[in-house]
């Protein structure tokens, strides 16, 4: 038995001591996505695709956003899957009015033309989609 424990002993040693060493106090770099997943409304995933490359896809590029990759999914249960990267990382969640999303609204109102047709835009949105997931990854270095 305490042989048994002696080399078991030994091998978590061996084990810590091979493990690359990692400061603390540094934080390593990575990168933070949001990825959705979207299952339509019946007949509705053409008019999404539309109002994505008409309305969303260049807001964001006129926000200097990176742009979305959207995934058409060819099993499972959902539709699409839109992986944005975040900006800033986790530090976006800092707020509820991250300067991401307010460049993103900003360049959004223009193309709709204002708050109005972007509330019914927004209506419309809700209808195209039967259920969504949201999930948040990131990337270790």
């Amino acid at each position: 038995m305490i042989r048994k424990l002696t080399i078991a002993l030994a091998a978590a040693s061996f084990a810590f001591t091979a493990a690359p060493a990692i400061s603390q106090d540094t934080e390593q770099p990575r990168t933070t996505y949001s990825i959705e997943f979207l299952r339509f409304a019946p007949d509705k995933a053409d008019t999404w695709t539309e109002m994505n490359d008409k309305y969303w896809a260049p807001a964001a590029k006129n926000a200097g956003l990176k742009p979305a990759q959207v995934h058409w999914l060819m099993d499972g249960e959902w539709d699409l899957m839109v992986v944005r990267e975040i900006p800033r990382g986790l530090a976006a969640f800092d707020t509820h009015a991250s300067r991401e999303r307010a460049a993103w609204q900003a360049e959004f109102l223009k193309l709709v033309g204002g708050e109005e047709a972007a509330k019914k835009m927004r209506e419309e949105q809700g209808q195209l989609i039967d259920a969504s997931m949201r999930f948040f990854s990131h990337t270790h270095p």
